[in-house]
């Protein structure tokens, strides 16, 4: 029997597997943000980012109860964390802005078209044997 190696389960993943979970870890209902009781209110961790009933981190005694992490501060849910940065239609370019008609383009697939035209002509085993060549050269 092939034993696997031990799992490392560090608290980064621990608070990764927690923001993805939208339950509460003390009563295991739903955590949600529009809620008419000031006890179900969401509030998260500031160490790890679990979610959590206002009541329920209350319960747990003012403290994180997932393992490892022991914060005893949280804060609202949603609440601003710093300067929000706002774009407003007149942030936004009137126009968006478009090639020059220089014939720049025109004149590169014209040039491409010129150089499939000659690969054309040539014999094939010509040009087997140039990428024979170049698949040789990349092999050294």
């Amino acid at each position: 029997m092939i034993e696997n190696d031990p799992l490392i389960i560090s608290t980064e993943d621990i608070s990764q597997a927690n923001q993805l979970s939208l339950n509460c870890p003390i009563c295991a209902s739903a955590v949600e943000k529009n809620v008419d009781g000031a006890s179900l209110a969401p509030v998260v961790c500031v160490k790890c980012s679990t979610l959590y009933h206002q009541a329920c981190w209350e319960q747990s005694g003012g403290k994180c109860a997932i393992l490892g992490c022991g914060s005893s501060e949280c804060r609202p849910y949603g609440q601003d964390l710093g300067p929000i940065m706002r774009i407003t239609y007149g942030d936004l370019p009137k126009e968006t802005p478009r090639p020059s008609p220089n014939g720049y383009e025109k004149r590169l697939k014209a040039e491409e078209q010129r150089r499939r035209q000659e690969e054309r002509r040539r014999p094939f085993w010509i040009i087997w044997f140039e990428r024979l060549l170049r698949a040789i050269r990349i092999l050294e």
